[in-house]
């Protein structure tokens, strides 16, 4: 290939790469009408990755999506089935309704004949999952029975198991259409496909098809979940792999051989993170191979999540997930040069890093669960109250989760920083601490009988009552009793606050009861002891004890 013809092909290639990129960006509708007004929609089309094309056709609907489809390469469309119809191992014979029911209104010759070609054992699979085929010989009379149809009056069939789902173009009407394209093609052909359509041995289908699924799908990144799942292996910074050093400053590549990176899920990637701030600071040569890996690896996790993507609100939020691991994994790495960390070393590894450091927490509060007070008394998590029984089951999941408390939307978020992770384990380590003072006390928990028993509500109710002189049991305390013990606690009415003092005491009271010196008391069950009291304030601070409704009093035991 001469020079000419080479630079040409560049320039094509890059002229197709800046409208691909454009059109991503743009909103469902809009790309829409882009791609179908532009000089050559068949050549725009078939250029987008099959992921992309996939994650356009389910933001812009399926039914809108036809004139595209009908333009798509077959390995588009194979893709899409790949993607849409199956479950778990086996077809879902609704899904592929729906999928095979666009990409016939899209071109139906066309996909009968590929059909027919490449993905016969698919096809006849499908047909006989939901009809009934009977063949009559010369001197047999046809079939009695009013729902069987012909075309010939030698093929009979019918559609008993036709799964039609409520709201989809039905079942029986797809086949129907199917079967008269292919007999208006080829009657013979017609005839093959029905006679061989009875001899299918379904699981041997399944699994060889399913095998055949993988494959193409691991090809891009789409590993089997019992693989992708290492993607979650921790690894330490140290082991990291350094990219080849060929690799690095490679431009993006014109040569049509080489598949097209997908780009779609880059348009995703918000600007609230530390990875999406570290690749502004790169030089665009490189951002080809990161473009590229980051596709894979929002892939893998994918696969070892085992979730369907079918819509852009999930790919959004794997996106998400996805950004917020490198960003903890090159905290982890080297903080201070963020950019050189995904320059150097390869995303998955960076991913790993983070997801190891995640991933500790989980196991530091998994840990310290199986051998706490909470669990050797088959307490619930909600002893720990909202707040830690949150930061507690976020964290027991096999994916760590941050508390985020609708701060962004969401009660619950992937961590998206080594921020996030310190902020937890500051409450964890408070929990802990406190978890080891419970042990320590003289306690019988039978004797809890009304209201509701927290961590909270177990120490203040023993502490009143020891200030009281009734019982050391969880059983609640008399509403006069209580009303004397209140007015004493907010007996500072100028500004509604407890005095120090007051605090002081129960934090004597909890050294003196757990068996434990003043000394020994840490800093962190201080902190949780004053928070205790300052919600106290905050809810009775300003009511007189005239006024307490106890039915809402949720910090002591009462009658």
């Amino acid at each position: 290939m001469n020079n000419y013809k080479l630079a040409n092909i560049k320039k094509k290639e890059l002229k197709l790469s800046r409208q691909r990129e454009e059109i991503l960006q743009l909103e469902p509708v809009t790309a829409l009408d882009k791609i179908l007004t532009s000089l050559q929609p068949a050549t725009l089309i078939q250029s987008f990755s099959s992921q992309d094309l996939y994650f356009l056709m389910h933001s812009v609907g399926g039914e809108d999506f036809i004139p595209v489809l009908s333009l798509a390469s077959q390995d588009q469309w194979e893709y899409i089935l790949d993607m849409d119809i199956w479950g778990d191992d086996k077809p879902d014979i609704v899904h592929m309704t729906d999928a095979l029911s666009l990409l016939f209104q899209s071109a139906p010759e066309r996909l009968m004949r590929w059909a027919v070609k490449e993905k016969v054992e698919l096809l006849e699979y499908y047909f006989l999952k939901n009809m009934e085929i009977r063949i009559r010989e010369h001197d047999d009379v046809p079939p009695d029975e009013d729902d069987f149809m012909t075309f010939d009056d030698k093929f009979y069939f019918r559609f008993p198991n036709a799964s039609d789902g409520e709201g989809r173009k039905p079942t029986r009407e797809l086949i129907t259409n199917m079967l008269e394209s292919v007999a208006k093609m080829d009657v013979s052909v017609f005839h093959a496909l029905l006679i061989e359509t009875r001899s299918v041995l379904m699981p041997e289908v399944e699994e060889e098809e399913f095998r055949l699924k993988n494959v193409r799908l691991a090809e891009k990144g789409f590993l089997p979940a019992h693989e992708a799942i290492g993607i979650y292996q921790p690894l330490s910074s140290l082991k990291l792999r350094k990219r080849p050093i060929k690799s690095v400053g490679r431009k993006e590549s014109y040569n049509s051989d080489i598949p097209t990176v997908p780009n779609y899920a880059s348009k995703f990637i918000k600007e609230d993170n530390l990875f999406a701030a570290s690749l502004q600071t790169l030089n665009t040569d490189i951002l080809f191979d990161l473009q590229a890996e980051f596709a894979s690896l929002v892939n893998k996790v994918i696969s070892a999540d085992r979730i369907k993507i079918r819509e852009k609100e999930g790919l959004e939020k794997v996106i998400d997930k996805t950004c917020g691991y490198l960003s903890v994994g090159i905290e982890r790495v080297n903080k201070k040069n963020p950019g050189s960390v995904i320059e150097i070393y390869f995303l998955e590894d960076v991913f790993r890093a983070g997801s190891g450091e995640i991933l500790r927490l989980g196991r530091k509060v998994s840990q310290w669960h199986e051998s706490s007070f909470v669990n050797n008394n088959n307490l619930p998590l909600s002893f720990l109250d909202e707040k830690w029984l949150g930061i507690v089951g976020g964290a027991l999941l096999d994916r760590p989760l941050f508390l985020d408390n609708y701060n962004k939307g969401d009660l619950y978020r992937n961590f998206k920083s080594f921020q996030e992770i310190d902020q937890t384990n500051i409450e964890i380590e408070k929990i802990i601490e406190t978890d080891k003072i419970l042990e320590t006390l003289d306690i019988d928990i039978q004797s809890f009988s009304h209201g509701i028993l927290t961590y909270k509500s177990l120490f203040l109710t023993l502490w009143a009552k020891d200030h009281l002189n009734l019982d050391n049991s969880l059983s609640p305390i008399p509403v006069d009793d209580f009303k004397d013990f209140f007015a004493a606690l907010f007996s500072n009415k100028e500004d509604f606050k407890i005095d120090k003092i007051k605090i002081d005491d129960f934090l004597s009271w909890v050294s003196r009861v757990s068996k434990t010196e003043q000394a020994t008391v840490s800093n962190n069950f201080i902190k949780v002891a004053n928070e205790m009291f300052e919600e106290i304030e905050e809810e009775y601070g300003t009511v007189k004890v005239r006024d307490l409704d106890l039915r809402i009093i949720r910090h002591f035991l009462l009658e």
